[in-house]
């Protein structure tokens, strides 16, 4: 396959509220490409901001945040940024179940993402399903 045919894979973002120290070590080992939403937005962004970007950026974006999809303003900027989101689950997971779980998933994540139409959200179960929301 000719070089230029190769797609770079896209960009993890991960949210605040999603990320960690032992997240953060376990994609730079897997050397999965991503972006700590600490690395470009303040703490107290909105996140109506960030998912704006995303969309237009086209990073796959990893949250704990359940919220986004009965937050109308925030449901709304996901929808016109056509974002495509996977939302942690478990809210009793650890650092280090997030992170195993993240990497571990990361092929399947790539898989649902471009097989996806945006705007779409998945929630992601501690025990690795991936599940559509409608």
């Amino acid at each position: 396959m000719p070089p230029d045919s190769v797609r770079a894979a896209p960009f993890l973002f991960i949210d605040r509220c999603a990320w960690s120290r032992r997240l953060d070590d376990a994609l730079r080992q897997a050397e999965i490409p991503f972006i700590a939403h600490r690395e470009r937005f303040a703490p107290a962004c909105p996140d109506t901001e960030w998912l704006s970007v995303a969309g237009r950026e086209g990073w796959i974006v990893i949250t704990r945040d359940q919220a986004i999809r009965r937050k109308p303003n925030e449901l709304q900027v996901f929808r016109d940024a056509k974002v495509i989101l996977f939302a942690l689950a478990s809210g009793n997971a650890t650092a280090a179940d997030t992170a195993r779980l993240v990497v571990e998933l990361y092929p399947r994540i790539l898989c649902k993402a471009a097989a996806a139409t945006p705007p779409a959200m998945f929630s992601v179960t501690l025990a690795g399903g991936i599940n559509p929301v409608r």
